[in-house]
């Protein structure tokens, strides 16, 4: 008999039998396996992978109060509220996040926890619309509103606003209505007050003109008989340090993010829609057969020439590396404006940068010491770090060299320096770009887009 077949004739024999438990509350069958399973869509306020490290203010709170209870937390990533809310019917998971308010629709279905944050609905558009005063200015307006949303329930609870242009789509994330919206491909959309903070970073050119509801309670959802789950929960939301932890999950997400210029993030967002999936499976290919992360390639390739293989500067670099005649002769790579051979050759490159960099600087900073390097040269990053040590700040610290890098620009400090001038100021952007760009790739990729 083969594995499959005693595998479905084990199911078949699970199904049959009774379930002996079928009293046990979740809580106590939570309590047996020592495992509570968190659902959720990936967002830096609920759930999100940076790298190995899972952080977001959810998977925080829900990992804290797992320890104090002495069980594990389980994390199960849907793509949207839909197939979310029907495991959490089907008890396929324990709670619901992914930033959840509380509406009147959700709660005759299921049962919220106590809030640990609030959030209103807001109008963003573009500048277009950035001085309207009521929704009704809007009705000739393209509109698409995130479905099922909290957002889709507000508008069909004021049916004055049903304009013929407004449409609710259940295939598109709010990650990528608000792109549109920032591209002007459509006019507005609806989301919630504390997304928009996070997502602006991002998204130039968004306008916040109308405050739609008042403050809405955001908090975990669970299946209506979980009852003893939802008190134990509750106890636990309830403590002062609860808070603290909300404010610092909070801060995390805001400052771990680099700093973009607004015209750039529009174009990257432009091309990771045009561009992105013409080479994504040969950086994906690479990525996995040189043990290099895909996302960070696909970033520096991003940065260096816009995903254009055939891109070629003023200066004589070339490709999607952007390799020089130099680095290319030394990576072995022969044509620089074939793909395959620019993004080995900039891996090889990469990783030579990365070697030189002591062994003492770990991540994050020695990928940054790396790109900075890749950039503007081994050397002239050593002349930054020797001009940092003598200003007396850490030159082990890409925070601390990334102030100095910009003075190598200048000829009077450049002639105290080994290597001479450079562009040490766009180095800084540089690495700064690399970094936003692949944190954008990584929520991309953690929504299932590849």
């Amino acid at each position: 008999m083969t594995a499959a077949l005693l595998v479905l004739l084990f199911l078949s024999v699970r199904l049959l039998q009774p379930d002996v438990n079928q009293n046990t509350t979740a809580w106590e069958k939570i309590q047996e396996t020592g495992v509570l399973t968190y659902g959720t869509r990936n967002s830096l306020l609920s759930y999100y992978l940076n790298g190995d490290q899972p952080l977001g203010l959810e998977y925080r709170l829900l990992h804290a109060f797992c320890e104090s209870q002495g069980i594990d937390l389980n994390v199960v990533p849907f793509d949207n509220n839909q197939d979310l809310f029907k495991a959490l019917e089907l008890k396929h998971i324990d709670v619901a996040g992914g930033h959840l308010t509380h509406t009147p629709n959700r709660s005759e279905v299921f049962q919220f926890s106590h809030p640990f944050m609030q959030s209103t609905i807001e109008l963003v558009t573009h500048h277009s619309y950035r001085h309207v005063e009521q929704l009704d200015e809007m009705e000739n307006a393209l509109g698409i509103i995130t479905s099922p949303s909290s957002n889709e329930e507000f508008i069909q609870n004021h049916p004055q606003w049903q304009f013929e242009q407004l449409t609710f789509n259940a295939d598109m994330s709010l990650f990528e209505l608000i792109k549109m919206v920032s591209l002007k491909e459509i006019d507005y959309t609806l989301a919630d007050s504390s997304i928009i903070d996070i997502y602006g970073h991002f998204f130039p050119g968004l306008y916040r003109p109308i405050q739609m509801s008042a403050p809405q309670d955001v908090a975990f959802m669970l299946n209506q008989k979980d009852t003893v789950l939802l008190t134990e929960l509750n106890n636990y939301l309830s403590q002062d340090s609860v808070k603290t932890l909300t404010a610092e999950a909070l801060d995390e997400a805001v400052t771990m993010l680099p700093k973009i210029d607004a015209e750039n993030t529009v174009t990257f967002l432009d091309y990771l829609y045009k561009r992105w999936p013409l080479i994504a499976d040969l950086v994906k290919q690479i990525g996995q057969e040189t043990g290099f992360d895909y996302l960070l390639l696909g970033a520096i390739s991003y940065q260096e020439s816009h995903w254009n293989p055939k891109a070629v500067s003023p200066t004589g670099v070339k490709g999607l590396m952007m390799l020089t005649n130099g680095a290319a002769s030394e990576v072995g790579v022969e044509d620089r404006t074939d793909p395959e051979q620019s993004l080995r050759g900039g891996v090889k490159y990469f990783r030579m940068m990365y070697k030189k960099i002591p062994k003492r600087i770990q991540e994050p900073d020695r990928t940054r010491f790396a790109l900075a390097a890749y950039n503007v040269g081994y050397g002239h990053l050593e002349d930054a770090r020797i001009l940092t040590q003598r200003h007396g700040k850490d030159p082990d610290s890409w925070q601390d060299v990334s102030e100095f890098l910009p003075q190598i620009n200048l000829k009077k400090v450049a002639k105290t320096l080994r290597h001479g001038k450079a562009d040490g100021k766009t180095a800084v952007t540089y690495v700064n770009n690399i970094l936003t760009y692949h944190q954008l790739l990584k929520w991309k990729s953690q929504k299932g887009a590849w």
